[in-house]
Parts: C-alpha cells; sequence; structure tokens
C-alpha cells in the first residue's frame, strides 16, 4: 500500500448497521500467537477428529495478511440469528440453521458494506469472509472488541450472546481499532456440566465428543453408541442453552409458522421434502442418509 487509507471506527460501524448488521468492530491485522499455540495443541489431542481441512494453511489462520495482500486491518460484523421461535420437542435443529444460510446472508450484506465505503473511499479495498477460509472468525471478532471467547469456544457478546454469525473484511485501511473486552466468564461452568458427552474440556471442544460434528461432519454410517445427541438431528444448541448471557437475547430473527412447521416434521420427511426442507439453509451441508442416520440415533438405533 503506497499510502495509508485511515477511516474512522465511528464511520465503518455507522454503514455497518445501515447494511443490517447487530455489532461491528475494527482491529490491526498481526499474528493470534495465543491462539496459535491453544490451536497446536487441540491439533496435537486430535480433538479435530476427522476434520483434516482444519490441519491446513495454519499461517493464514493466525493472520489473515496470508490471505489477503491488502490485510493491514480486519473488520468484524456480527448477525443475531437469535429466532422468534424454537423448536420445543425432538427432532431439534441448531437454531443458526432454522432460516436462510448465514454464509449467503452475511456475504450479501458485506458486499453491500464494501460499496457503501468505496462511496465514500474510493481507495478502499476488502474481501469478505464467512467462515469459509482459514481464518479464525471468533477470534478476531473477539480482537475487535465484540466479545469474549466462553469456555465452550464460542464467541459471547455481551448483549447479543452466543447467538452470532461472524464475519469479516480484511482490508487496506488504518482505522482507531477497538480494544479486546474481558472475560466475563469467571468460574461459571454451566456450558461444561451441561454438554451430555463431556465435549468441552480445557483444551476446547473435543470433537470427537460433540453432537453438532456427529450430526454434520462425521460422514459414517454409525455414530459411537455412546454419543447422546439429546434429540438433535443437525447441530446442537446444548452448551449454548446452558449460557447465562443467552438467556435474556432478544430474538432478531423472525421465524415463520409455515418454517417452525416444516422443521418439525423433518423427521418423517421423505428424500424429496427434505431437499425442499433444507434449501438454502446451512442444513444442506447433510445428505437425506445422514440425517436418517441422525434421526436413528435419537431413538437409540444403532
Amino acid at each position: 500500500m503506497d499510502a495509508e487509507l485511515y477511516i474512522p471506527a465511528s464511520y465503518i460501524k455507522e454503514q455497518a448497521a445501515k447494511c443490517g448488521f447487530d455489532a461491528c468492530g475494527v482491529a490491526k491485522d498481526s499474528v493470534l500467537t495465543d491462539f496459535e499455540k491453544r490451536y497446536s495443541k487441540w491439533l496435537e489431542l486430535g480433538y479435530n477428529a476427522s476434520m483434516s481441512y482444519m490441519e491446513k494453511y495454519l499461517d493464514k489462520r493466525f493472520s489473515p495478511s496470508h490471505l489477503n495482500a491488502d490485510g493491514v486491518s480486519v473488520i468484524s460484523v456480527l448477525l443475531s440469528y437469535k429466532p422468534s421461535q424454537v423448536l420445543v420437542k425432538s427432532p431439534f435443529v441448531a437454531q443458526y440453521a432454522y432460516s436462510e444460510d448465514y454464509h449467503r446472508t452475511i456475504k450479501q450484506k458485506l458486499f453491500r458494506l464494501i460499496d457503501t465505503i468505496q462511496t465514500d473511499f474510493p481507495a478502499f479495498k476488502a474481501t469478505p469472509y464467512v467462515d469459509t477460509a482459514p481464518i479464525s472468525d471468533k477470534m478476531w471478532a473477539a480482537r475487535c472488541g465484540l466479545g469474549w471467547i466462553g469456555k465452550n469456544t464460542l464467541l459471547v457478546n455481551e448483549s447479543l450472546g452466543s447467538w452470532v454469525n461472524i464475519g469479516e473484511l480484511v482490508c487496506n485501511i488504518v482505522s482507531d481499532y477497538d480494544e479486546e473486552v474481558p472475560n466475563h466468564c469467571g468460574e461459571c461452568t454451566r456450558c461444561v456440566d451441561a454438554c451430555p458427552n463431556g465435549a468441552i474440556t480445557p483444551n476446547g471442544v473435543n470433537a470427537n465428543r460433540c453432537n453438532a460434528y456427529h450430526t454434520i461432519e462425521n460422514k459414517a454410517d454409525a455414530l459411537p453408541d455412546d454419543i447422546d445427541l439429546k434429540g438433535y438431528v443437525f447441530g446442537c444448541d446444548i452448551c449454548q442453552k446452558a449460557c447465562p448471557y443467552n438467556a435474556d437475547v432478544i430474538p432478531r430473527l423472525e421465524v415463520t409458522e409455515e418454517r417452525m412447521s416444516e422443521l418439525q416434521k423433518i423427521d418423517t420427511a421423505g428424500e424429496a421434502d427434505f431437499k425442499k426442507i433444507i434449501k438454502h439453509s446451512a442444513m444442506e451441508r447433510i445428505k437425506y442418509s445422514q440425517l436418517r442416520r441422525n434421526i436413528d440415533k435419537t431413538k437409540n438405533k444403532h
């Protein structure tokens, strides 16, 4: 970059709010040294289970500048997915999958944010990321002052809780950067205690014991006998439901009665109906055979 392009953080946050984001922060790109150490230990313990892709592109995971030559700063944004109503009986689906796939929704808003900023600052250059590249969304959201990393390794925002999806822009600006906020979990272990399989450890979440991993990432024909899905057939919200910072979060995502009806009937859906139910949602990550496997598991069939 020939000359530094300064854009005030207050301006960026104002534009992000206009684009529909619930929170925004800005941080200088740097190596996430502490996270690098913890992540290396997590991999050493085999806690990534069959997710071998998490062992790749490590340099990019710890510094976005390795992803983007213009990477001087990171703009992190949050979009709440706390729904207006929730499933109250099995089969349960993680709440982030109730509506349209967040990858699509956030990416559209990020492109709108880029266009908006470029209207006033034509030299602004940015690349959007939404959980689709080896960049640590949660760690950068924390670095941008948008929350802290809870014991369940999720980002916790003081007002939005952990019911948030994260996106970021790696960009060519300097700004008045946000400060990281203190971790407010303290001695609380509610998320740790709530996990039915003991997946939450001092070294992070052990995917080998995690319902979210087994219902989505695990492609095996059968799930381990000692894994208790607690009625979940896609993802898992158990540790989030236990978190006191999630107790009084105001719903920001309107879920229609029609959509709730579809989700409630997913366990009896044939393959054609299943494809209709998951279309344009995060549930497109699993096949019908995985759904049936997960449903059988919740009914204690092995």
